[in-house]
């Protein structure tokens, strides 16, 4: 395996670039890789992010190029807009003292600016797959004498629907051409795509032990989903990051949780798929310079992206499957340097969490959350607005109560100021039973107000008053219902009913 980068015998104009890129020696990827895509064979290269693929193929193109040739010599698809700017800036990085020309294609931007930019000569293209059919179409992108493809992150780029487009692109460049293809994992959609276009390619499998970085120490937070907007912030506060991607699941939950912690004096701004490209390619931007401080996104930001000083990433919103998980822990502890990885989780996403751990082969360690000032500020909050909650529940309940009691008295009242004749009786009756409704009414008014005072601590002098009052205002006596419906109404003198 190879130890420095010299032994690869690159062009001193390259072995420049990459000194000043501070790249020390190769990682395992590059160490095998390099060599085979020198000799010019196809290659597959599965490793996990943060283990330099990119400069895998990289450094062997940008060695490779012909001088003075104004064809473009290399393509480079990528699955997102912003890999493709990343890679496209890593290209004229190392190769800044070649003359390199690097173009990269990506929807998002003014596709006139980037005709203009065809018409030069430019070495290497990195796309996505639409933007770049989108010139093949057009009649401004010609392939036909490209030396190399590069296919990377090529499973998230089929999971993303790219499947046809990048058969067509495949389909226009030549016979003769050398395909590169890198991924983190392989689907059978990958193996598929591998198969029908490539030459008998060396599989290179780089697996280490643990599949997320050991630099990143893991852990995790059981927190109720009420809690944790506050719980965030407090942990921001204790933790203190340097530089901090904090991952929503949601392009709603990215907009409220930056709004929140803005209110809370935190640096911070928001990343997401619905803003324009220009806003994201400037928001990273600052972020790279340091100008924001907390980088709160969806998982646009989980894959490519290598931001130098990120210390934490925090999953507020625990991802669904174990690669997303990966990608976003992989946004720190890059290059060598430490860095620290937690999720706050619901009780329910324990064994989920767990899941995470076994297949990273990772140490995801649980701490017990201590409650900051914003913590038990916010749960005294919902505390107050749950008890206002129920008491305008419980007067609620009490109006429709004596609504309904009204709407069932109506007939009868209605009958009483009747001053048409009626049989003998008939309005004692109507008193009557008027009566014993307002009695029944006042029963069980009395009994929901005992058991109200009994919830409320104060049992026993509340069922003492509760159980008077009923004795006092005339509750039924065992055997009194018999005695009523017997023609003789309780509490009451006067002549059988007619």
């Amino acid at each position: 395996m190879a130890k420095s980068f010299a032994s690869f015998g690159f062009r001193p104009e390259l072995m420049q670039g990459i000194q000043e890129a501070f790249y020390k020696e190769p990682t395992p990827i590059q160490a095998e890789a390099i060599p085979l895509i020198t000799e010019g064979k196809d290659v597959i290269g599965q490793a996990q992010t943060g283990t330099g693929k990119t400069a895998a193929f990289l450094l062997p193109i940008l060695n490779g190029l012909k001088e003075g040739k104004r064809d473009i010599q290399a393509l480079i698809l990528t699955p997102t807009r912003e890999l493709s700017i990343q890679i496209a800036k890593e290209a004229e990085k190392l190769g800044k003292h070649m003359g390199v020309n690097v173009l990269s294609l990506h929807g998002g931007t003014d596709i006139e600016k980037q005709l203009s930019k065809l018409k030069n000569t430019v070495h290497i293209v990195v796309g996505t797959p639409g933007r770049v059919l989108d010139h093949l179409q057009r009649g401004s992108l010609h392939f036909g004498r490209i030396s190399t493809l590069v296919l990377d992150e090529a499973d998230k780029m089929l999971e993303m629907g790219f499947l046809e487009d990048v058969e067509q692109v495949i389909v226009n460049t030549p016979q003769q051409r050398q395909i590169l293809l890198f991924s983190a994992t392989m689907p059978d959609l990958v193996k598929k795509l591998a198969h029908e276009f490539m030459k008998q390619p060396p599989h290179i499998r780089i697996e280490s032990k643990q599949k997320t970085v050991e630099t990143i120490e893991q852990i995790y937070y059981v927190v109720n989903q009420s809690d944790k907007t506050d719980a965030l912030v407090d942990l921001l506060e204790m933790e203190k990051p340097f530089l901090c991607i904090v991952f929503a699941n949601t392009q709603v939950r990215v907009q409220q949780l930056t709004a929140r912690l803005q209110e809370n004096g935190f640096a911070a701004s928001a990343l997401y798929g619905d803003l324009s490209q220009s806003k994201r390619e400037q928001l990273m931007k600052q972020f790279r310079d340091m100008r924001f401080q907390y980088l709160i996104a969806t998982d646009i930001a989980a894959r490519g992206l290598d931001v130098e000083g990120v210390t934490h990433v925090i999953n507020y919103d625990l991802p669904n499957d174990v690669e997303s998980y990966i990608h976003r822990v992989g946004r720190t502890g890059r290059a060598g340097q430490r860095g620290k990885a937690i999720s706050l989780v619901s009780p329910r996403q324990k064994n989920l969490l767990a899941r995470f751990a076994k297949a990273t082969k990772a140490s995801i360690e649980e701490k017990l959350l201590i409650a900051g000032r914003h913590l038990d500020a916010g749960r005294r909050e919902r505390a107050k607005e749950r008890e206002e909650y129920f008491q305008e529940l419980q007067k609620e309940k009490v109006k429709a109560e004596a609504k309904e009691q009204q709407k069932q008295l109506a007939p009868v009242l209605e009958a009483i100021k009747k001053k048409t004749k009626v049989k003998p009786g008939y309005k004692k009756r109507m008193a009557r039973e008027l009566e014993e409704l307002k009695t029944q009414y006042e029963r069980n008014r009395r009994r929901e107000e005992a058991k109200a005072a009994r919830k409320a601590g104060k049992t026993g002098s509340a069922g003492g008053k509760g159980k008077t009052a009923g004795g006092k205002a005339g509750g039924p006596r065992p055997g009194a219902s018999s005695r009523r419906e017997g023609g003789r109404p309780g509490g009451f003198s006067g002549k059988p009913r007619g």
